[in-house]
């Protein structure tokens, strides 16, 4: 079996151990303080979130994934997921049901595993009230026993009509539980900066900053060379701290290449540089239409404005050498075209440079294009 994961909560020996922000985290859940949990995609937050918060005896934990929300009644069908996944036990989920009824909630168990499901009417969960009862929902259970609540990819909330008076009904709720932890994790910086720091936010400095960066790389390249031994290969440190640079050092994008590159050597391996061509083949196959989409989607100035990010080496934005690349004189219209791929989240800026958010499709951009 592959000894790597990712594009999924990774736990047990999958999970590359973090102590120092476990540790930490685990004591602003045991203190009831609100956090909020920022990082690059991929860095593994969602998983030291839940391996974390499970860690902590006599909590309950209500993770709710916000990821790509538009309406309210998207919002309500989340929460009502993450209670269904929360927990088995039917006093739990009846009583969750009872405090929603007015979004006449149904249970339903799945034919194949028998996982209990809870869904809500969609034009009941849509109405401006509905919002209102599922923060009720949660206050009422969260008073009756230790929970935990995680809104993870917080910064979508923005998505929604009239989102800064959703988010200030929800802070009207979360700002009268002060024994009850609430965790906002999310990946775009400057939504989530906009939320949390701006004066004018409900949210504004409601929760501790909590930051989940990058695995020291000689931790993260020592979890490698005892993964791919798991694996019947053999890899050196070096290497495999070289592999972990390849990545930019993030966790999901070093597994995923770790995971490709076991995929095409063979058992016993010395697992060498050489290695990483066929690796990236590999992802490129499996990515080729996803990629694809994205550039299909580009006008020829965005294309040509991330063909020369990714081949990019110490060449400035907005220097001649730079417009000259993309074939553009106007400012303006650089402007444009960077805003636009940040906005698609296919680069981000950083430190005032502009970097891939997946450093595979930079690879593929500045190999296939």
């Amino acid at each position: 079996m592959n000894p790597f994961k990712y594009g999924c909560v990774v736990e047990g020996e999958f999970f590359c151990p973090r102590p120092e922000l476990e540790r930490d985290l685990a004591a602003f859940v045991k203190s009831g303080q609100n956090v909020v949990i920022q990082g690059a995609r991929r860095m593994g937050k969602t998983s030291l979130i839940k391996r974390t918060v499970n860690s902590v005896k006599g909590v309950r934990m209500l993770y709710v994934d916000l990821y790509c929300i538009q309406t309210l009644s998207d919002f309500c069908r989340r929460v009502m997921a993450g209670v269904s996944e929360t927990s088995e036990k039917m006093p739990f989920l009846k009583k969750a049901m009872s405090l929603v009824s007015r979004l006449r909630p149904v249970l339903s168990f799945d034919s194949m595993t028998g996982a209990p499901s809870i869904s809500v009417d969609a034009r009941a969960a849509g109405e401006p009230d509905s919002l209102g009862v599922t923060m009720a929902m949660i206050r009422k259970l969260a008073s009756e026993e230790k929970l935990c609540v995680v809104f993870d990819e917080f910064q979508d909330i923005l998505n929604l009509p009239n989102a800064q008076t959703v988010l200030a009904e929800m802070r009207s709720t979360i700002q009268f539980q002060p024994d009850t932890p609430y965790l906002f994790s999310g990946s775009v910086r400057n939504e989530m900066m906009g939320i949390f720091e701006d004066s004018d936010s409900p949210f504004f400095k409601s929760a501790v900053p909590f930051t989940v960066g990058a695995i020291d790389t000689g931790d993260l390249a020592r979890f490698v060379v005892a993964r791919f031994k798991k694996g019947n290969r053999v890899i050196d440190e070096e290497t495999a701290a070289e592999l972990v640079r390849y990545a930019d050092s993030v966790t999901g994008d070093v597994q995923q290449l770790c995971e490709a590159i076991w995929d095409t050597t063979e058992t016993g391996a010395t697992i060498s540089l050489d290695n990483i061509n066929a690796a990236f083949e590999l992802v490129f196959a499996r990515e080729y239409e996803s990629y694809g989409d994205s550039v299909r989607q580009l006008t020829p100035l965005q294309t040509s404005v991330l063909r020369a990010i990714a081949e990019a080496s110490g060449c400035k934005i907005f220097s001649e050498e730079f417009m000259t690349k993309v074939g553009t004189s106007s400012t303006g219209a650089l402007r444009t075209a960077l805003a636009r791929l940040v906005d698609k989240r296919l680069i981000y800026q950083y430190g005032g440079e502009y970097k891939f958010t997946n450093p595979f499709f930079r690879e593929w951009i500045r190999r296939k294009m």
